[in-house]
């Protein structure tokens, strides 16, 4: 019954869409004549714009309903950065098609059941000479043709309200996780065309939004900088939900479990976003995507910005990007340039295709181990960034190990214990290097994938493997759509040691980082300093037009405007109990706090501010 609920709100987003792009149609059909398919070639043209704008909006919705398997969102506009201006679309579009066979399948017979459609309603005799227009009737139709032109307007619009409806007002009939099933893609792509940047935001003053959420910050002394390798491992589609180490199960990543003991760990992390393309920036220059578009393919890309590679190499740094994908993924070579590595290192650098997965770019294990010898190659200090790809659609192991790896009801469950091995593979030879006892190693996911936990099970069979953990169906709230594996290992350091219970996000990396090198430089970053016990602990994304804080345990729903949920995460796994009106204190403090990060995120982003040290 909820469900058919969400379906039923959901037609005052799918109206906007029918009657925007049927304009045509509905002006042919509603002009006060008695037969305005007389003329033949218009009722060609009427049934060919029926089938083949109705037709494609069915493929995007389709398209959609795959792409959505990865992203957990519906596409916005900026899918077309993706379609059009990258040469990914070109390798991953026979895989898809191979894999995902049924959907052109239910394209064609979309097709064919519009056409069909179309004659059943106009059949040929309505192609027949039409009379001279009826004065007695005239008057009638005229009144119809303005009445029917009012509903369709107020269809369009989505309702009476002021302004047309929107992504947001989704919120007022579904939980934010649910947001998705109300909305349609056509739409939420229509809604967001053309969009030009961020909505300005003004709370507070300056000063006051400052003093509420710093993203100005300077921590270090001065000559005393400690001079440690930085070595950031970006893992592709680690869920906090695989590995065995959080959930207290055997999991899929039998090495990570292994390290986390020796290693300071944190068990409240999250991503800013859930696409690689945002975990990027948010971690090399602090910078999250609280947006549609993704800062990288955005109206802000050329923005100045202050990053990792850039402050550490005025200290004496050698800096490099490393993915093993085809050089032009997503961008990322692009952006590494923009954010000032020294150097990029590719599929096209590793120069050996033997190690070709024949989608994405070179496996994981031989590229890791390109990425240790590279390093033992440069001068100390460097700061090395790493982004893994082969736990990753289409889910490929290299021949050699197919069947080798562990299983589960996903298809990703076997290269996450890939990825996994590789990386015990990296640590092995990396340990045997000078470099390795001077190194800082942070290991995070970009983001997490695909959720496979019931809300309504106290218990989850992994084929023969029990878990009898409820906590475990937190991975299907909004929260958990976020939560990855995040560890700082220091083989040369014992103090980088423990478990940290407190809130941390990806753009808290960033200052985290200068913090323990001691770096005295002023710096923009919307994120705090793990060792800075009087900084906000928190963590927000962007999601469907809601904007989401976490607290850990309580997560903050807000639209822009005000506050929609508040919810704790320990006891309210499905997001069920809302505490906006029983906690009040607590909703006013969070929502302080995502107002100032937005306040201060719209105005650096708008007025080239990310660089600015001034308040």
């Amino acid at each position: 019954m909820d469900l058919m609920k969400l379906f039923v709100a959901g037609i005052r987003f799918d109206l906007p869409v029918i009657i925007y792009l049927n304009i045509p149609i509905i002006l042919v059909f509603i002009f006060p004549y008695q037969n305005p398919l007389h003329f033949k070639p218009t009722g060609y043209f009427v049934r060919g714009w029926f089938v083949v704008v109705n037709s494609l909006l069915i493929l995007i919705d389709l398209s959609d309903g795959v792409f959505f398997h990865f992203t957990q969102k519906r596409s916005t506009a900026d899918i077309f950065n993706f379609l059009f201006l990258s040469d990914d679309i070109k390798v991953l579009l026979p895989g898809f098609i191979k894999n995902y066979w049924f959907v052109p399948l239910l394209w064609i017979f979309s097709i064919m059941i519009l056409w069909k459609v179309y004659a059943w309603l106009l059949p040929e005799k309505v192609y027949s000479p039409v009379n001279k227009i009826n004065k007695k009737t005239f008057g009638f139709q005229f009144a119809a043709f303005l009445l029917l032109i009012a509903l369709f307007i107020v269809g369009g619009r989505g309702g009476l309200q002021l302004k047309p409806v929107t992504i947001i007002d989704a919120s007022k009939h579904a939980s934010a996780e649910n947001i998705p099933l109300v909305l349609n893609t056509p739409f939420s792509i229509m809604t967001t065309f053309g969009q030009t940047g961020i909505t300005p935001r003004q709370y507070f003053t300056d000063e006051k939004a400052q003093s509420v959420y710093p993203v100005l910050h300077k921590y270090g002394h001065v000559n005393r900088m400690n001079q440690k390798n930085i070595v950031v491992l970006l893992l592709e589609s680690f869920s906090k939900e695989y590995v065995g180490y959080f959930n207290h199960y055997k999991g899929y990543t039998p090495f990570l479990d292994s390290l986390i003991p020796q290693a300071l760990v944190f068990d409240n992390a999250f991503s800013n976003g859930l696409r690689s393309i945002d975990a990027i920036p948010a971690i090399v220059s602090g910078i999250p995507a609280l947006m549609n578009e993704a800062l990288i393919t955005s109206v802000y890309s050329s923005n100045k910005m202050l990053s990792l590679p850039e402050i550490l190499k005025s200290k004496g740094y050698y800096t490099a990007f490393f993915h093993g994908g085809t050089n032009g993924t997503m961008n990322f070579d692009g952006f590494a340039s923009h954010a000032g590595f020294d150097d990029y290192f590719g599929r096209y650098e590793y120069n050996n295709d033997n190690d070709y997965d024949g989608t994405w770019g070179i496996y994981d294990e031989p590229f890791l181990q390109y990425v240790a010898n590279k390093l033992n190659s440069v001068k100390q200090p460097f700061f090395a960034f790493e982004f893994t790809l082969s736990s990753h659609y289409p889910y490929k192991l290299p021949e050699k190990y197919v069947g080798k790896f562990k299983e589960g009801p996903l298809k990703i469950h076997k290269v996450i214990s890939y990825a996994d091995h590789s990386l015990k593979r990296f640590f092995e030879t990396a340990s045997k290097m000078p470099w390795y006892k001077n190194t800082l190693f942070v290991i995070c996911a970009d983001h997490p994938a695909q959720s496979v936990i019931p809300n309504d099970n106290n218990t989850y069979e992994k084929n023969t493997e029990k878990l009898p953990l409820k906590k475990m169906a937190f991975y299907n709230n909004l929260t958990g759509k976020y939560a990855i594996p995040l560890i700082f290992y220091a083989p040369g350091d014992t103090t980088i040691r423990g478990v940290m219970h407190q809130t941390i996000q990806q753009s808290d990396i960033f200052p985290a980082l200068l913090h323990y090198l001691n770096v005295n430089n002023a710096f923009v970053a919307f994120g705090q300093s793990i060792y800075d016990t009087a900084a906000p602990q928190v963590a927000f994304q962007f999601y469907n037009g809601i904007y989401q804080l976490t607290q850990y345990p309580y997560s903050l729903e807000f639209d822009g405007n005000k506050t929609l949920a508040l919810y704790n995460n320990e006891t309210d796994l499905e997001h069920s109990d809302n505490l906006l009106l029983k906690q009040p204190e607590k909703v006013k403090r969070l929502e302080q706090i995502m107002k100032a990060v937005l306040q201060q995120y719209s105005e650096r982003l708008r007025e080239n501010r990310l660089a600015d040290t001034v308040n």
